[in-house]
């Protein structure tokens, strides 16, 4: 049977995931003002994955606060450590006995799909290609993904590892093709890349998918609101897991394809078993069945009574139009901007404050961004309010009124809000004259295009930054000798850099860091001797190893793994081996990006 229009409706529903963790800086990692010890390793030091475990990603409906009844403490997302356990991870066996004992859907021919080549982004729409993983072991790749800590505290790091797990790419060596999609969609969705998550989930037939595969592509559903999309699937999830989330999901998608019958004795009998479902999960179940059938009452949902928030009460909440409270989104930790601003569920208040924080985890574009501000502050007329200096600063009478309003929208922020002021300023600033009377803005005008990666406008600023006070010219210099390597570099500009910004001993040796990661600073041994170490350890020699054999894909994990937290807290030798690395395998603009990164975010204390 059809679904009916009120089904249609919960099925058209968008929203985000509240499955990622929160960003902590890694173990290891010095203080701002440090200038160089050398950083612990992130990796183990024979770089085997642990053992594959029974579970593939966290229950769809434990509570996913830290020390919430029926969970364990110290294993939510805002866990005191920073870090999620391991949620995924390869099967050990390689053997085709072994795979297909593992993968009871290996040997599917059904849709006569290979799925050895998969991913949704061709080198045309901006993936990295067929060989973005060649050479690279994939339970070696499965075992970074699983570890990893997201959001990223990199922006240019996330767009550029979400483009390489999205690349239409061969599987690696070593792991079962179903779970090598299941390892990329579930650290897409922890790092709030839902739409990205989704297509690559999209992009498997679902009879190639491995016990894996089944269990994140729910997680994946559950993320994006897509109570419809649970559909295909709930059958044999229900067999491979024991998770109630399967059998209320073959619920609700009877109701959503007219069953009502079905659907009312599937959560009569899920009512009865309070030991294994939440009288609140089941109401939620229900409420979806109610409104697709569109008959009867339905359930009236009391988040003061509801149990803490999960995927499945979040997804299904906002599918059937009941709205999550703003103090339970709080909780969510800082990666909820990346999946509640696409959501429309959320109220429009909550998603456009939220719109830079997105922007800075690299979950969206800089025009998304002014978009996003036009389309949720409509009815704003006021010219002294957030609409209304993006409106003249886009459209301002005169050059001198666009100048203001764009130093008013860089300036609303500090820190990391200063980074996201940034971003937002990017489009009306590539629409600026570049003028001397700009000159004093120079270097806030340079550091907002180059968030938004567009180094060719950003380089044209310099003839006139290179006229500005020595403050203002210093900090352009950085930016465009990192970002976009067209203006020479010296010791001699790098000791007037660091006067004239009164820079510490850790952003000197940041920068210095990216221009030796880029091979500007090759020859400048003295500056090196200072402020960079020569030790390394197991992730400097992976990282190194991956660069010289030319393994895009295994360079670009690991160099994310060495993004994890703050920008302060980021050692020099890390940055260092991730421009030098990226740059090794050809993605020198990628390297210069997070480079200028680095720059403008330990500038603005970000």
């Amino acid at each position: 049977m059809n679904p009916s229009p009120l089904a249609k409706r919960i099925i058209g529903v968008a929203a985000l995931t509240i499955a990622a963790a929160v960003a902590m800086p890694v173990t290891g990692q010095q203080p701002a003002d440090s200038a160089a010890p050398a950083p612990k390793s992130l990796l183990p030091d024979d770089f085997e994955p642990a053992p594959p475990r029974a579970e593939v990603a966290a229950p769809f409906l434990l509570p996913t606060s830290p020390g919430a009844p029926g969970t364990t403490a110290g294993t939510g997302p805002a866990a005191a450590n920073g870090a999620p356990p391991p949620l995924l991870t390869a099967p050990a066996a390689t053997d085709p006995a072994a795979t297909a004992e593992a993968d009871p859907f290996a040997a599917s021919v059904a849709s006569g799909r290979d799925i050895s080549v998969v991913g949704p982004l061709k080198p045309e729409a901006g993936g990295y290609g067929l060989n973005t993983f060649a050479g690279s072991r994939g339970r070696f790749l499965a075992s970074l993904a699983n570890r990893m800590t997201a959001p990223i505290g990199s922006r240019w790091a996330t767009i550029t590892l979400g483009r390489a797990l999205l690349s239409e790419s061969r599987v690696p060596a070593d792991i079962i093709p179903g779970d090598w999609v299941a390892a990329r969609t579930w650290l897409l969705v922890r790092m709030g890349e839902i739409e990205g998550a989704k297509r690559l989930v999209d992009s498997v037939p679902i009879d190639r998918y491995s016990p894996a595969l089944y269990r994140v592509a729910g997680q994946a559903a559950l993320a994006a609101a897509d109570v419809y999309g649970l559909c295909p699937i709930a059958a044999n999830g229900r067999i491979l897991s024991k998770d109630p989330l399967w059998d209320l999901a073959v619920g609700m998608c009877a109701a959503l394809q007219g069953d009502d019958i079905s659907a009312a004795d599937i959560f009569d009998r899920l009512a009865e078993d309070e030991s294994r479902v939440d009288p609140f999960d089941v109401r939620l179940g229900e409420r979806v069945a109610t409104l697709a059938g569109g008959a009867g009452r339905a359930a009236i949902i009391d988040w003061n009574e509801a149990p803490p928030l999960t995927p499945f009460r979040y997804a299904v909440a906002t599918a059937s139009g009941v709205p999550v409270p703003a103090e339970t989104l709080d909780k969510l930790g800082p990666a909820r901007a990346g999946w509640l601003v696409r959501n429309p569920g959320v109220d429009a208040e909550t998603r456009v404050a939220l719109l830079q924080q997105a922007a800075v985890l690299g979950t969206m574009s800089t025009d998304e961004v002014v978009s996003g501000v036009a389309a949720l502050t409509a009815s704003d007329t006021v010219a002294d309010s957030r609409a209304g200096r993006l409106r003249i600063a886009f459209a301002g009478g005169s050059v001198a009124d666009r100048r203001a309003a764009l130093r008013a929208i860089i300036a609303s922020g500090t820190g990391d809000d200063r980074y996201g002021a940034l971003i937002e300023a990017a489009p009306a600033a590539a629409r600026l004259p570049v003028s001397p009377a700009s000159a004093d803005d120079s270097a806030d005008i340079i550091a907002a295009l180059l968030t938004a990666g567009d180094t060719r406008t950003a380089l044209r600023w310099w003839r006139i930054a290179d006229d500005a006070p020595d403050a203002v010219r210093a900090r352009a210099w950085a930016l465009l000798a990192t970002g976009t390597g067209g203006i020479k570099a010296t010791p001699g500009d790098f000791a007037d850099w660091r006067k004239a910004t009164k820079a510490s001993d850790h952003q000197a040796a940041m920068l210095l860091a990216a221009l030796a990661g880029l091979g500007v600073a090759d020859d400048w041994d003295s500056e090196r001797d200072e402020l960079l170490p020569a030790t390394g350890n197991s992730w400097t020699r992976a990282i190194a190893a991956a660069g010289a054999g030319r393994r895009t894909g295994e360079v670009i994990m690991l160099g994310a793994t060495g993004l994890q937290g703050r920008w302060q807290g980021v050692p020099p030798l890390h940055l260092y081996h991730i421009t030098a690395a990226l740059t090794r395998v050809g993605r020198g603009e990628e390297a210069r990006l997070i480079a200028a990164e680095a720059v403008t975010r330990l500038d603005s204390g970000a």
